[in-house]
C-alpha cells in the first residue's frame, strides 16, 4: 500500500516509510484515560502522512529512521488525515 492510496477509514494499512519529522511524546487525556502519544511525519515517495503512534506503540524515532506498519488505521482530525497505530496494529524500525 503506498501513502498516496490513504482514506480516512480504512483499517489494516500497511506500509514501508521514512520519518521525515518527529514531534516529542506527549501524556494527553482521551475518553477519560490518560494515555502517551507521539506524532511523526513519514513518506515513502507517494506522499506524506502523519503518523500517530499511541502507548505501548511510542518508540524513539528520528528523522531518516525507516518504519514498517502493519494494522494501521487512517483517521481524519481537525481535517488532517492520521496514520493511527494503537491496538491490533504494529510498527518496527527497519
Amino acid at each position: 500500500m503506498r501513502i498516496a492510496d490513504l482514506k480516512p477509514g480504512m483499517r489494516n494499512v500497511k506500509l514501508e516509510a521514512e520519518v521525515l519529522k518527529v514531534g516529542e511524546p506527549k501524556r494527553i487525556t482521551a475518553r477519560g484515560a490518560e494515555r502517551l502519544i507521539l506524532e511523526a511525519i513519514i513518506s515513502d515517495g507517494s506522499g506524506r502522512i502523519k503518523l500517530v503512534l499511541w502507548d505501548e506503540h511510542v518508540m524513539d524515532l528520528k528523522p531518516g529512521d525507516r518504519v514498517a506498519i502493519r494494522g494501521g488505521v487512517v483517521t481524519s482530525y481537525k481535517s488532517e488525515w492520521r496514520l493511527n497505530v494503537s491496538r491490533g496494529g504494529s510498527i518496527d524500525k527497519l
